[in-house]
């Protein structure tokens, strides 16, 4: 459906296109790997795909450093696999079970980040140890989706969820022996280059010129995802505009992100043309993450389910305060910077319980979701905060979060590894065809 709708409502978005400073996040580690004693196969699906293809490329060039080798095994080729192979990572790309089979031959162990069902067999007929990866709260799976991931938990040594939220909802669904094999590893982020207050006012200027519009003393909210269903963008901005109908005054709001759904586009946009303060939000496609970032105030996601928002995560490294809705990591991220950040109630209820039913229902509320009120309360409360106080601090938890995360896979791959039960017959090292 998307495609069809892509062909009949695709229209051009906005862009902001490239950096506006010189500043830049850290790079990558560049010591030279020491001697890894285990081959990790990173399997997943496409290495674009929302924040999964982003904790991919950061273990694969951090494994090593944890005596990891990885090998990443993806579904097709993109930017990303490009820039592994370019930092020294092989990527194996793969189309069919017999790719997959042969990709996955020379490996130790095999994590699965949300890999396609063609790879999870292959995964499984290896006879290899496994990690299962948990990223989300999986609403859409079937009955028979779930009873294949009951039995690839029963062939998995370990089983990693990004949150609290992520282990507690697959934890429902499935036996309780099993589902002691759950620990919660959080996604992270690297720490990024300080920026200045020149490079802080260069972004802004660089992003009142992409809108159309001067900034001025405006606080501007923003929020980096997908137009999906899944990030509530409609409901998102019916809440905003009620917001500014309601008294809010001096804010604006920019989401930005990959146009992926444009059904979700053209409701968002029709939402926000039919209110008198719809200039104040402002819909534009994918753009250049870190200049956003620079030039907000203040980041807002206010999802139905999420399982750990990278995006989010990534604003909090920059030091801006947030407004999350509660969804998975969105506790754990308000209270890096309480004084400062709110969570408000999720428009479906309890996150660890959120189901396709719920979110339809939801969505067929869009102008009038349940949490407009807390949403609108809390963009006043963080917008007074921000006033008071325009400093960036950024939390010390935030800045080495992306090591934990890192350790925290090793660790399970390590585990895995060692629960062996025949290894004697260790697989061949030749390598794939």
């Amino acid at each position: 459906m998307h495609r069809i709708t892509a062909k009949v409502l695709r229209r051009p978005l906005p862009v902001l296109p490239s950096p506006a400073t010189g500043s830049s996040p850290l790079a990558h580690p560049g010591d030279p790997e020491p001697f890894a004693d285990l081959t990790c196969a990173l399997a997943t699906d496409g290495l674009e795909i929302g924040g999964i293809g982003f904790v991919i490329e950061e273990l694969a060039v951090r494994l090593p450093a944890a005596k990891v080798h990885p090998v990443v095994v993806c579904r097709g080729e993109g930017p990303r696999a490009a820039r592994l192979r370019a930092d020294g990572i092989e990527v194996r790309p793969v189309a069919t079970s017999g790719e997959a089979a042969a990709a996955l031959r020379d490996v130790d162990v095999i994590a699965l980040h949300s890999a396609p069902a063609f790879v999870e067999t292959a995964a499984i007929e290896s006879g290899l140890p496994l990690v299962t990866a948990m990223h989300n709260t999986e609403i859409h799976f079937t009955r028979r989706r779930w009873t294949a991931f009951r039995a690839l938990i029963r062939r998995s040594e370990v089983g990693v969820a990004v949150s609290e939220t992520v282990r507690e909802f697959h934890a429902r669904h499935v036996p309780g022996p099993d589902a002691r094999r759950f620990r919660v590893v959080p996604n992270g982020v690297p720490g990024s280059a300080p920026a200045t207050d020149g490079d802080r006012a260069a972004a802004r200027d660089a992003l009142a010129g992409v809108l159309g519009v001067p900034l001025g003393d405006d606080i501007v909210f923003v929020c980096l995802a997908r137009y999906d269903s899944q990030k509530n963008v409609a409901g998102t901005v019916a809440s905003f505009v009620y917001a500014l109908e309601n008294g809010l005054a001096g804010v604006r709001f920019v989401f930005a992100g990959d146009p992926s759904d444009w059904v979700e586009v053209r409701r968002a946009d029709a939402i926000r043309r039919c209110s008198p303060q719809g200039d104040r939000v402002h819909l534009l496609a994918n753009s250049h993450a870190r200049t956003l970032l620079l030039a907000a105030d203040a980041f807002l996601l206010n999802s139905f389910f999420e399982g750990w928002a990278v995006a989010a995560t990534e604003a909090a490294a920059t030091g801006l305060p947030l407004v999350l809705s509660e969804v998975g990591g969105g506790a754990e991220l308000v209270s890096f910077d309480a004084t400062r950040s709110v969570l408000i109630p999720n428009a479906v209820g309890e996150a660890a319980a959120v189901t396709d039913a719920r979110v339809r229902a939801a969505r067929r509320r869009s102008r009038r979701q349940s949490n407009r009120g807390a949403f609108a309360e809390a963009l006043s409360v963080v917008a007074h905060r921000v006033r008071a106080d325009p400093t960036r601090r950024v939390p010390p938890a935030i800045l080495t979060s992306v090591a934990d995360m890192v350790q925290g896979h090793a660790a399970a791959i390590r585990l895995a590894g060692a629960r062996r039960t025949q290894p004697e017959i260790r697989p061949s090292r030749t390598p794939p065809p």
